[in-house]
């Protein structure tokens, strides 16, 4: 915005440009939110480069005023461009620490990481004062230079060496692969225990048949106990086989619902009355009544599956369940249904509900309700209620509002 010049800097990845009255320089065009900026009176006129020195010339009124570029910084820029990083690493330990250099130091810890120039980067994180990556760099550089001392060739290519630097990209898959492929399965266990990856840790131990598998399984679910991860926990038991510790687990972490479906899908848990009894009072707790209702249902209890169906505003599941073991509850629950639906204000739906149960009052007030008038005509055409004449009065308010004068008098008729 407002740029009336911007110029590369010839043989260098170095951009320089005017926002009004400031001089812009980007001396790492990788991190463009590290800008060095000086405040000019003129305009940038040109950009000259000789003799290893890089002038930006700025003309103020009849002056022309002369600003020096940091050739250090511009020259770390082209050894990276040129794949030169000792020079650039040479040239950023001259300079003093600052956002410019900070990021340079970053960008030059990607580039040697990624070239497997392993020292380079060491001393890129120590710059950054990033000591525990520095310290995980040192070992895994101890390592490359004890192969490359006794085997020769490139120690960066041997397999822990490739392992710890993916490691050091989070990219444990791939560090895992390289494990796998010398056959160093305690290694890529050790990895995945030290990053607390149980998961991936006890697949690997599973796919290879590892004697500790049991082992490992029980420090997991001592960490997840200790940690107070009881959901992940409950999954490991479940997982194990032991559906009633896992239960407990659920339940302990707050998840009925989890354990009312484990309950439900194991017969051993559903005839345990206990279980269930826990189960089904902590759903209750939570106001999990349609839950609960399938698991009253479940364990043939259907005196309370009904109750918590009808709570929990599940009536459908609480009608069909009364039509097969309480058919006298049916009509009662029909216009319960309605009746809730009225609450949610779901009229139009209530209607059917209510001429079900036999409530028609019910039914013509929702109908006028939803204003469904022809069917609320439709359902007084029928009643014998003289109670029911009040809604006639109603009914023809609505039409002659409409000017729809010859129904109303048919009405009033």
């Amino acid at each position: 915005i407002f740029c009336s010049y911007v110029q590369w800097v010839p043989g260098s990845d170095v951009v320089v440009a005017q926002n009004r009255g400031n001089l812009c320089i980007w001396y790492s065009i990788d991190s463009p939110e590290s800008i060095t900026m000086f405040p000019i009176k003129g305009d940038i006129v040109d950009l000259e480069r000789a003799d290893g020195k890089t002038d930006v010339i700025v003309t103020e009124g009849v002056n022309t005023v002369t600003y020096t570029l940091d050739e250090g910084l511009i020259e770390f820029g082209t050894a990276i461009d040129d794949g030169d990083y000792d020079r650039a690493t040479a040239f950023l330990e001259t300079l003093e620490m600052s956002p410019e250099t900070d990021s340079m130091w970053k960008t030059l810890s990607k580039l040697a990481l990624e070239a497997r120039q392993l020292h380079i980067a060491e001393k890129c994180f120590a710059a950054l004062g990033d000591i525990s990556t520095v310290r995980f760099l040192h070992q895994t550089n101890q390592i490359a230079d004890k192969v490359s001392n006794e085997m020769g060739g490139d120690g960066t290519a041997f397999y822990q060496v490739q392992a710890r630097v993916a490691m050091l990209d989070k990219k444990f898959k791939l560090a895992e692969m390289h494990f796998m492929e010398q056959n160093a399965i305690d290694e890529a266990i050790e990895m995945y225990q030290e990053l607390h990856m149980w998961d991936d840790c006890i697949a690997v131990a599973e796919a290879k048949g590892h004697p500790e598998l049991d082992s490992l399984r029980r420090t997991y679910y001592q960490w997840l106990t200790e940690t107070g991860q009881d959901e992940k926990a409950g999954e490991v038991k479940e997982n194990d086989g032991d559906f009633q510790g896992a239960i407990t687990l659920y339940l302990k972490a707050g998840l009925p619902a989890k354990a009312a479906r484990l309950a439900i899908s194991r017969p051993e848990i559903a005839n345990n009355s206990d279980t269930v009894s826990r189960i089904a009072a902590s759903l209750i707790k939570g106001e999990f009544y349609e839950r609960a209702g399938d698991l009253y249902e479940k364990i043939r209890n259907h005196q309370r599956a009904l109750e918590c169906y009808c709570k929990g505003g599940a009536f459908r599941k609480a009608v069909e369940l009364a039509r097969l073991t309480f058919p006298a509850e049916v009509v009662k629950l029909e216009e319960a249904w309605g009746d809730y639906l009225v609450q949610q204000k779901q009229m139009d739906t209530a209607i059917n509900h209510f001429i079900e149960a036999g409530c028609s009052l019910k039914a013509i007030e929702a109908a006028i309700a939803a204003r469904q008038w022809k069917k609320a005509v439709h359902i007084l055409e029928l009643q014998e209620d003289p109670s029911a004449a009040k809604y006639y009065m109603k009914i023809a308010q609505h039409y002659a509002s409409m000017q729809d004068y010859k129904v109303r008098e048919q009405e009033q008729n």
